[in-house]
């Protein structure tokens, strides 16, 4: 009599029973979650050009297709498994088989280390916004780390919010552009940003109004929204704003609505916000008041030294040449439809393989959304992987002449340990 079977199902149910109920909790590890969920993960530092070490985490599948999940403004690579594991995408990209790595962007919670700067006591760490995280530095650092890891000559990159400003940045400049075509097989933005003409975020429309960048910036100088100054900084926003601001939640930054399951914000909220430097949302607040997708705006003397013209220089969307996805919420108030629409406009056409607007998305629908949302979505981010960067065929011989293993069963492995 083989109880393999029963057996395994009698502790499936066990940790189902356990677990029922369970939010996140800040004290939670990436390692500790996916190991529930019998996935192996393996921690990565990456030291970019300027000195910064970048923490990602990869569930990994040797030999396998990679997709790499970069977060967005204030995020971790935590986001793109806070929901529960059958609604989360990049577990169920390593179901799918592919090898999955989540990056983390300098200066959030995992990725504060530094070759010299010490991050809580040299102000010279922050000196960066999402440009500096692009073609300059981290971007192309991840990717180049990522694919020596691997072996693999390309990757599919997959960005959320501020992910994807660091990649459409990257597209555009000549130092990067033929670097990312080909290393780049697909780019899929999710709540894509660049232009912020029309968003409607909380928390940027505050700092913008009442000007409080400079003072934000004096308050702040080693990061913002950072573990131990998330409550110094909404103590200040809600009295310089008079009660509009008294929190730090995805509402207040980008807006949530009807598709967005709370237990699944709920999870977010465990470690979110994750950090960023001030100059990051000083550069967003730029594009609100001067319009256009700009690199950062020093002033006109500061322009004229570091771009020789003075005004900054526009990220021209029409130079990119990696196979581009966009997803959109009609309700996002942060990559706000009208401008990511007009963005989408500049692509050529051959670049824009897939655009889409979805009904009643927020910005954070993508990654907290309920099961209804992501049947509608995820399919075909599915198919769009498959055509871009498919998987070997089943008892396909890799590259290293083994076979490639199979897909765990899902019923194996997803385990409903976060409602």
């Amino acid at each position: 009599l083989d109880w393999g079977w029963p057996l395994r199902t009698v502790v499936l149910a066990l940790a189902v029973w356990s677990a029922a109920g369970r939010h996140l909790q800040p004290s939670d590890t990436i390692e500790q979650i996916m190991g529930g969920y019998g996935v192996n993960v393996e921690e990565h530092r990456i030291v970019t050009a300027d000195g910064y070490i970048l923490v990602a985490f990869r569930l990994s599948r040797p030999n396998a297709p990679v997709v790499l999940f970069q977060h967005g403004i204030l995020s971790s690579a935590w986001c793109w498994i806070e929901n529960s594991p059958d609604l989360s995408p990049a577990y169920q990209a390593y179901l799918m088989g592919y090898d999955v790595w989540m990056t983390n962007s300098r200066g959030n919670m995992f990725s504060r280390g530094h070759v010299v700067l010490d991050s809580w006591l040299n102000k010279e760490y922050w000196d960066f916004s999402f440009a500096d995280m692009a073609p300059r530095e981290d971007v192309p650092a991840n990717i180049n780390y990522i694919l020596q890891e691997t072996g693999q000559k390309t990757l599919t990159f997959v960005a959320h919010s501020q992910g994807s400003t660091q990649f459409f940045a990257s597209m555009t400049l000549p130092e990067t552009k033929q670097f990312l075509s080909e290393k780049v097989n697909l780019f899929v933005a999710v709540a894509p940003v660049t232009q912020l003409k029309h968003q409607a975020g909380i928390l940027l429309n505050v700092l913008t109004k009442f000007k409080l960048g400079a003072l934000v910036n004096k308050l702040f100088p080693y990061g913002f929204g950072n573990v131990g100054t998330a409550h110094k900084a909404t103590s200040l926003l809600c009295r310089a704003t008079f009660g509009m601001v008294c929190s730090l939640g995805v509402d207040v930054v980008c807006g949530i609505s009807d598709h967005d399951d709370r237990h699944a914000l709920t999870n977010v909220s465990a470690h979110f916000p994750a950090g960023v430097s001030v100059k990051s949302l000083a550069h967003f607040e730029q594009l609100i008041v001067g319009g256009g997708f700009r690199d950062y705006d020093y002033g006109t003397n500061g322009n004229m030294q570091r771009y020789n013209s003075e005004r900054p220089p526009v990220f021209d969307l029409r130079q990119a040449a990696v196979p581009t996805a966009l997803f959109i919420g009609s309700k996002d108030n942060l990559g706000d439809p009208t401008d990511e629409e007009y963005s989408a406009a500049l692509f050529q056409k051959n670049v824009l393989v897939y655009n889409e607007t979805y009904e009643d998305f927020s910005h954070v629908t993508w990654i907290a959304g309920k099961e209804k949302a992501f049947n509608l979505w995820f399919p075909k981010f599915k198919n769009l992987l498959e055509s871009h960067n498919p998987l070997p065929r089943k008892g396909a011989t890799t590259k290293g002449g083994s076979l490639e293993p199979e897909p765990k069963s899902a019923v194996e492995v997803t385990l409903p340990v976060l409602i």
